[in-house]
């Protein structure tokens, strides 16, 4: 008991640190989308992430103001209500010693680490599916055919589509769930599940009629499994493969006890075929992770053969390397102080920042905003116009990184929006290609003239981060219909 005090005492500790992180780094271009769509009232719909992200953002701001600290504010509590649902869902499935090393390794996880002190669908997902294993685990326990818990199941699910849609694995390993325990298998046909099913398909429902389409990214294996080591750390996910393994030699035998390993097969499938896709800082399916780490704990308490000595040896190494790697992410500049040479990833994008992870920083999506956004203003206030000059980026994500850092009302516009309401103004347009030599042959077409304005290579300790050329476009000129 004295253990698990202190368990709890620990996890209020590291939320508190957690906050003190939050504005070490600048917002992540998928952060900044979710507080443009707040600022823009545009928080209902599916634009490169579900509602959820913007509403936490919303509520977060509202408590702790527009910068770093209020987007994100709700990122350690979700962290938190995770960690208090793996210790529930663990000390329910086997016992209080099992729990309380699961939420050790939870917490030593790099991808956890990371969704805690960022706000993007993983940090909502995090919390999403391990409180739904929960709310699985008690609906069992009663007979009631619609006990609350299943309607609690049922709105996890519509809280995962609505966080991070399609949410197939999460269907999936709700469905595994019942699926491979015998004992369980009557479940399918049950109105409980039906009606988790059922909330999965009216959230997806409302999430395709928001889409102008959809098409499945391509599989790629090799920057994945790049991935997982960076994310889980080497020797934890080799001890996750190994337990997991372990469980699947009686899962369908276990009944209740299976629900780990149901939860952790369909996620980390579908996060082995399409995790490189999902863009940093987002964890995307890595949240297999939590439930490969219940699997991990409960074997490395009741394991036989191994000496105890041996077993508390592997498993403290194995947790401060991924202590030391999660450290490593969360303050990617470490390497820099020490005057070690760390160029920052050349994409911002996907899969590529994991396969060159040793050899380049990916957290350049998290730096250098503040820095371009000052350059922009210069550039504005500079211009001496009667009426004021808007604001063009090359793409979304530089058009929100420069709308949050700038904080000017109007909102920053992308080549692909609108403009017929600027018409007869003059625009600043922001490129971060370092090939351009001009604004792009559309956009050169509704102005009467351009002109460079400004180069800059914007740094950050020492390393370049990008390259931004501002040019001036004159007189917008609406097309004729």
């Amino acid at each position: 008991m004295q253990r698990q005090r202190f368990l709890f005492a620990a996890l209020v500790l590291l939320t508190l640190w957690r906050w003190a992180l939050l504005p070490t780094l600048e917002l992540s271009p998928d952060e900044a989308l979710a507080v443009f769509r707040v600022k823009h009232g545009q928080i209902g719909g599916f634009l490169e992430m579900g509602p959820l992200v913007p509403l936490f953002a919303k509520l977060g701001m509202l408590i702790g103001g527009a910068g770093e600290f209020g987007v994100r504010f709700f990122a350690p509590l979700l962290a938190l209500a995770a960690s208090l649902a793996v210790w529930r869902l663990m000390r329910g499935l086997f016992d209080a010693q099992s729990a309380g090393w699961a939420v050790v390794i939870v917490n030593v996880l790099p991808a956890f680490n990371l969704a805690a002190v960022t706000i993007t669908p993983s940090t909502l997902m995090f919390a999403l599916l391990p409180t739904l294993a929960l709310c699985l685990r008690i609906a069992l326990l009663h007979a009631h055919p619609l006990h609350w818990d299943w309607w609690a199941a049922a709105a996890c699910m519509v809280g995962a589509v609505l966080a991070q849609p399609p949410a197939l694995g999460t269907l999936l390993a709700v469905a595994l769930v019942f699926a491979l325990p015998e004992r369980l298998r009557h479940h399918l046909h049950a109105s409980g599940f039906i009606a988790v099913v059922v909330g999965w398909v009216l959230a997806m429902i409302y999430w395709l009629t928001c889409q102008n389409g959809f098409g499945w990214p391509e599989w790629r294996l090799v920057p994945n499994l790049f991935r997982w080591i960076v994310l889980a750390s080497p020797l934890l996910l080799m001890l996750f493969v190994m337990a997991a393994r372990l469980a699947f030699e009686r899962a369908t035998l276990m009944s209740q006890r299976s629900l780990p390993l149901a939860m952790l097969l369909p996620l980390a499938a579908i996060d082995l075929l399409y995790g490189p896709h999902d863009r940093w800082p987002d964890m995307g399916g890595a949240v297999w992770m939590l439930f490969a780490a219940m699997l991990l704990a409960h074997r490395g308490t009741v394991l036989g053969g191994v000496a105890s000595e041996e077993k508390i040896s592997l498993r403290t190494i194995a947790v401060v390397l991924a202590a030391l790697q999660s450290a490593f992410l969360l303050q990617s500049d470490l390497p820099r102080t020490l005057g070690l040479p760390w160029r920052f990833s050349r994409q911002i994008t996907t899969g590529s920042e994991y396969t060159h992870f040793f050899t380049a920083d990916p957290s350049k999506a998290m730096r250098g905003w503040r820095e371009s956004a000052k350059l922009v203003s210069a550039v504005l206030k500079d211009t001496k116009d009667d009426s004021p000059w808007f604001v063009i980026a090359s793409d979304w994500r530089l058009a929100v990184e420069l709308d949050h850092y700038l904080g000017q009302n109007e909102p920053v516009k992308s080549l692909h929006d609108e403009l017929r309401e600027h018409g007869g103004r003059s625009a600043i347009f922001v490129t971060d290609d370092p090939a351009a030599i001009a604004p792009p042959a559309t956009l050169q077409a509704r102005f009467v003239r351009f002109e460079v304005l400004s180069i800059a290579r914007v740094m950050h300790a020492g390393n370049e981060v990008r390259w931004l050329k501002i040019f001036a476009c004159h007189d917008y000129r609406a097309p004729d219909f």
